[in-house]
């Protein structure tokens, strides 16, 4: 009971922080709060928790961790504009991003804090979560020990859920090319013994003969200039039989996206393209709308699917 009530202080501090610096902002955030605590009580709890120790851990308060979230929200709102005027994102390739967002602590400091915020406060990007959770046991039903890579992990949370549903898995590789998005990482799920290992490097020069049961790979390919090459690249380092989880929004303008999908059938079609197959998929818009103004309104569509190869 303790715990819940420290969550939920939490929780009503950065709300209440939100309330006072951005109104608009704020109806949208209670909405979506309201809808998790009816559907995901426990597993709010839970990630709250999470983000809770890692923010105290850092010793930032409320005011600090929503000042760096509408910082996020406010840049948002300007590559939007960009967006809706021109059709296109701002930030154009992948040198762009990393000469203006990756390169500097400063920017990454913040962003990275907003994105943890995002994650439980969001409800198409908790909505994912909770597809992602509820899925893992069927598709991997009678195979608990499983290898798992994860790359650009960001938060970590899909890894967190792995181990939490599979408690007997055989190792966790997490890489990533950012020291900020490893560190975050590590301040979430930590290590277990030797099982969690934590690799700064670009995925391509990954060596092919590591072999995995699941690989995730949460929001990266809007990250890339050529999103299929990373596809093709995982696909060699699925065992037979191993699945891949892909997230990747559509029509999601923000500083660091490079690569515009319009629909979730882009999506998918890039999956096949790549030799993949899919085998499970969901997707949730950013807005409570039906999925035809949605789509005429270009509204964010958060995309998830598993995957596996031909």
């Amino acid at each position: 009971m303790g715990n819940t009530q420290n969550t939920v202080v939490f929780l009503e501090d950065l709300v209440s922080e939100i309330e006072k610096k951005d109104k608009l902002h704020s109806k949208k955030i209670n909405s979506n709060i309201s809808y998790l605590k009816e559907h995901f009580p426990a597993q709010l709890d839970e990630l709250l928790r999470l983000v809770k120790v890692y923010f105290k851990n850092l010793g930032l308060d409320s005011e600090r961790v929503v000042s760096d979230y509408l910082k996020m929200i406010k840049d948002m709102r300007t590559e939007g504009l960009y967006f809706y005027k021109h059709g296109k994102y701002r930030c154009d390739n992948q040198h762009i991003a990393n000469e203006y967002v990756y390169s500097k602590p400063e920017i990454m400091t913040y962003y990275m804090n907003a994105l943890l915020v995002s994650q439980v406060m969001w409800k198409h990007h908790f909505n994912i979560f909770m597809y992602f959770q509820s899925h893992l046991k069927t598709l991997f039903k009678g195979h608990s020990k499983i290898s798992i890579l994860d790359i650009g992990p960001g938060h970590g949370f899909f890894s967190y859920l792995v181990k939490k549903e599979f408690p007997d898995y055989e190792k966790i590789d997490i890489v990533d090319i950012s020291d900020t998005s490893l560190e975050m990482t590590k301040n979430i799920i930590g290590f277990d013994g030797e099982k969690i290992k934590y690799t700064k490097k670009n995925i391509f020069d990954y060596d092919d003969s590591n072999k995995y049961d699941f690989i995730v790979l949460g929001e990266v390919l809007e990250h890339l200039d050529e999103p299929k090459q990373i596809l093709i690249k995982l696909s060699k380092l699925l065992k037979l039989g191993g699945l891949l989880w892909i997230t990747t929004p559509t029509n999601s303008p923000a500083l660091d996206h490079v690569y515009l999908f319009k629909t979730k059938e882009e999506v998918l079609t890039l999956v096949t393209d790549s030799g993949l197959e899919t085998v499970d998929s969901c997707n949730y818009f950013a807005e409570d709308m039906d999925e035809q103004t949605a789509l005429k309104n270009k509204i964010t569509n958060l995309v998830g699917l598993f995957c596996k190869n031909k």
